[in-house]
C-alpha cells in the first residue's frame, strides 16, 4: 500500500455505503452523480459487520468486483470490505479511504434492529461521521440538483453547510434557498444573522443564484423545509443533525429523525457539527 508524505496529493473520494450487494444500482447512480459533479473518485463500501449480516469478506469482495466492473465513469473507481462495527468503520472512513461523503439509502419502512438501513440504524451508525453524508429514499426519483434547501440556523457550526451549498451552486448550477425562521432571543438571532450574512457573502462570490424562504411557525426548522421541498420541487436539503440532545428529544424525537421520515419529499445531506471545520480540496 502507498505511504502517502506530508503534502503530497491524494485522491479523493465519494463512498457508496452499500448494504444489499443484490439491489445496489440506486446508489451507485447516486453515487456517480456526486463523482461527476465535484470530480472525485469513487468508491463501493461493504461492512461485515455480524450484527447485519453474514456474508463473508471474500464473497463481499467478489460481488463488489463484479459491480466494480460493470461501473462506467471517467474517475478512479474501486471497492473495499471491511469487516468490523459498522459505527466505527462509518467513523474512520474519511482517513481509511480519504473520502468527502458517504452515500446510503434509508428503509424507513423496516425499523427492524437487524436492518442496517432503518432510521435508528443510520442515526446511531453515522452519528460520529466526520463526513457529509447523503441519504435518499427510493420512493424519490434521482434528478438534476436545480433547487438546494440551505437550513440555516443559529449554530456556529452553519458555516460547513454554506460551504457545502457553495459547491452545488459552483459545480452543479443550483439555485440555494436560504430557509430560516426567526429567533425571539435576541442573541440568537444576532448569531443567525452573522450566519445567513456569511452565506449571503459566499455565494455572492461564486454568482449563485439564491432565494430567501421564511417561515414564521416556531415548529422544528428541519421538518418544515422537508415539506418546502414537497411543495416546490426542490432537488436537496442541507441540514446539521442535534450538537446537544436534550431529555425532551428522547421524548418527542431527534429532529434528524423527524426530517428522515420525510425522505420521499427530498434527499437531505447531513454534517454533524464539529469544532473543526471540513473544507473539501479542490
Amino acid at each position: 500500500m502507498h505511504q502517502y508524505k506530508k503534502g503530497e496529493y491524494r485522491d479523493q473520494f465519494i463512498i457508496a455505503y452499500l448494504t444489499n450487494l443484490d439491489d445496489t444500482n440506486t446508489t451507485i447512480l447516486w453515487a456517480t452523480q456526486f463523482s461527476t459533479m465535484l470530480k472525485k473518485g469513487l468508491i463501493l463500501l461493504f461492512v461485515c459487520d455480524k450484527k447485519y449480516t453474514d456474508i463473508s469478506i471474500d464473497n463481499a469482495q467478489d460481488k463488489l468486483k463484479q459491480i466494480n466492473d460493470s461501473i462506467s465513469l471517467p474517475y478512479i473507481h474501486s471497492y473495499c470490505a471491511i469487516n468490523g462495527k459498522t459505527k466505527d468503520i462509518i467513523h474512520n472512513v474519511g482517513d481509511l479511504l480519504n473520502g468527502v461523503m458517504i452515500i446510503s439509502q434509508v428503509d424507513s419502512s423496516n425499523n427492524s434492529s437487524s436492518n442496517p438501513l432503518s432510521i435508528n440504524n443510520i442515526t446511531k451508525n453515522f452519528y460520529t461521521s466526520r463526513l457529509a453524508y447523503f441519504l435518499f429514499s427510493t420512493k424519490y426519483s434521482i434528478k438534476p440538483f436545480d433547487d438546494v434547501i440551505l437550513s440555516m440556523n443559529a449554530l456556529k457550526e452553519a458555516k460547513e453547510k454554506v460551504l457545502w451549498a457553495s459547491y452545488f451552486g459552483r459545480f452543479a448550477n443550483s439555485r440555494i434557498v436560504i430557509f430560516y425562521h426567526r429567533y425571539k432571543d435576541v442573541y440568537l438571532q444576532k448569531q443567525l444573522n452573522l450566519n445567513i450574512g456569511f452565506a449571503r457573502k459566499m455565494f455572492r462570490k461564486f454568482n449563485i443564484q439564491t432565494l430567501n424562504a421564511h417561515t414564521l411557525s416556531r415548529k422544528d426548522l428541519d421538518s418544515q423545509a422537508m415539506s418546502y421541498a414537497k411543495q416546490n420541487s426542490s432537488s436537496l436539503c442541507i441540514f446539521q443533525t442535534t450538537k446537544n440532545k436534550s431529555i425532551i428529544e428522547l421524548f418527542t424525537g431527534l429532529p434528524e429523525k423527524k426530517a428522515m421520515k420525510k425522505l420521499q419529499y427530498s434527499p437531505i445531506l447531513f454534517l454533524n457539527p464539529r469544532d473543526d471545520l471540513f473544507i473539501m480540496c479542490e
